[in-house]
């Protein structure tokens, strides 16, 4: 039996899903019948092309002004979080980030 094919917009579709959730790309993969393979294919097509439902949010500094952190607090999906110190490695945190999250490319 062979399965329908998806189009672009629900692959876009279930990626932003994915990426709004706690779960890894595998148990998200396995909970929608999807190959792994070919959902982390899509995920890494779609991010390439800044379509993969990761978007920046407005930040708006409440209180007074306080000298500059020694670290930052970077939160991901799920409620993890990270503490970067200030004076951190971008490609580094880039690898880091993409590894916690499932990124596989």
């Amino acid at each position: 039996m062979r399965k329908r094919k998806r189009s672009r917009a629900e692959w876009e579709s279930l990626v932003r899903e994915w990426r709004a959730g706690g779960l890894t790309q595998r148990e998200f993969a396995r909970r929608k019948g999807i190959a792994i393979t070919t959902f982390s294919w899509w995920s890494c097509r779609l991010r390439r092309e800044g379509k993969g439902g990761v978007a920046l949010v407005p930040v708006r500094l409440v209180g007074e002004a306080s000298p500059p952190p020694s670290a930052f607090r970077v939160e991901l999906a799920g409620g993890r979080a990270l503490l970067v110190p200030a004076s951190f490695d971008a490609p580094a945190l880039r690898r880091l980030v993409a590894a916690l999250e499932g990124v596989a490319c």
